[in-house]
């Protein structure tokens, strides 16, 4: 299977590559909160410039797929926190993108989007207002660094006590 152009795009940061690929009522599915969804091309194609501004995809692993669905799985970094992502393209009868959904993983690289995306989105509102949001992103960030190193422990422990 050839690898599907939005991955090669999103990869080398080509925004003017990435745009053509979608449909006009294309809706992208943030991984931060549930709806509602990004809606049409202008308003995904805005949000996709900021994700290439924030966003480091190192490599794709993983592409699964056919002509009506993609599955894309890679390692990046956001705000110097390392990520995977795993993004599901739905394709269109005219194979353009028409559904984006982006899940990612762990918690501590869930907050770092929310902090970046969020501040950009925030700023494009009126100036001072990404500051703002980094701002009260902090505590949420920290509280994501705690669950992660106590997730951990816990994990370890199960793991040594059932081996």
């Amino acid at each position: 299977m050839d690898p599907h152009p939005y991955g090669q795009a999103l990869a080398a940061r080509d925004h003017d590559g990435m745009v053509p690929l979608l449909a006009d009522d294309v809706v992208f599915h943030s991984p931060v909160i549930t709806d509602p969804g990004f809606e049409g091309r202008d308003s995904v194609a805005a949000l996709l410039a900021m994700v290439l501004d924030s966003i480091f995809i190192d490599v794709y692993t993983h592409e699964l797929g056919d002509e009506h669905t993609r599955i894309l799985v890679g390692n990046g970094r956001v705000l110097g926190k390392p990520i995977k992502v795993t993004t599901l393209l739905e394709l269109n009868a005219d194979g353009k993108i028409r559904e984006i959904w982006v899940m990612v993983r762990p918690l501590t690289g869930v907050v770092a989007i929310a902090e970046a995306i969020g501040s950009q989105l925030a700023e494009r509102q009126g100036p001072g207002r990404g500051p703002a949001i980094r701002v009260l992103s902090k505590p949420l960030a920290g509280l994501a660094v705690v669950t992660d190193r106590i997730g951990s422990s816990l994990i370890a422990a199960l793991n040594r006590s059932t081996a």
